[in-house]
């Protein structure tokens, strides 16, 4: 289903088989990838907001983003946002999160979250001129349930 058309590419609802093209995408955009990213994982992400997972496609219907977001009931979440270097700066991450948010407002979230690694000035600056605010009283804290869970050794977080 098109969810939206812009000059060059459409977005639409992710399906299923649209995992390796968005998985490639995703390590494409440069996107640090977790044992949750697999394709298990994200079909289980998928039965609980299968409307928050959206795919951009160039007029050939190539894979060019995608924006996974989640809602929990009280918070909406924006877990992975990606868009392969070709397309980028040319709206697709821009639309995706219009589209995104659009829905999250739509399920009552009135505050949407994500994290950036440190030192993706690139995202920072993206999201930042979205109106997203480094909230610098929090302090993230995560457990690794399973290996692979945490960041890098070399991850500049």
């Amino acid at each position: 289903m098109t969810v939206t058309s812009q000059p060059g590419f459409t977005i639409v609802d992710f399906v299923p088989d649209d995992f390796d093209a968005v998985f490639h995408a995703w390590q494409e955009s440069g996107l640090w990838m977790r044992p949750s990213d697999g394709r298990e994982h994200v079909l289980l992400k998928l039965e609980r907001d299968p409307d928050l997972f959206l795919v951009a496609r160039d007029a050939a219907g190539a894979v060019i983003g995608s924006a996974m977001g989640g809602w929990d009931g009280r918070r909406a979440y924006v877990y992975h946002l990606g868009v392969v270097p070709a397309w980028q700066r040319r709206g697709v991450a821009t639309a995706l999160m219009d589209e995104l948010e659009e829905r999250f407002r739509a399920r009552g979230a009135v505050k949407c979250k994500c994290q950036i690694l440190g030192g993706n000035d690139v995202s920072t600056a993206f999201f930042a001129a979205r109106g997203y605010e480094l909230e610098t009283p929090c302090m993230p804290y995560g457990k690794e349930l399973v290996p692979g869970g945490a960041p890098r050794d070399d991850c500049p977080c």
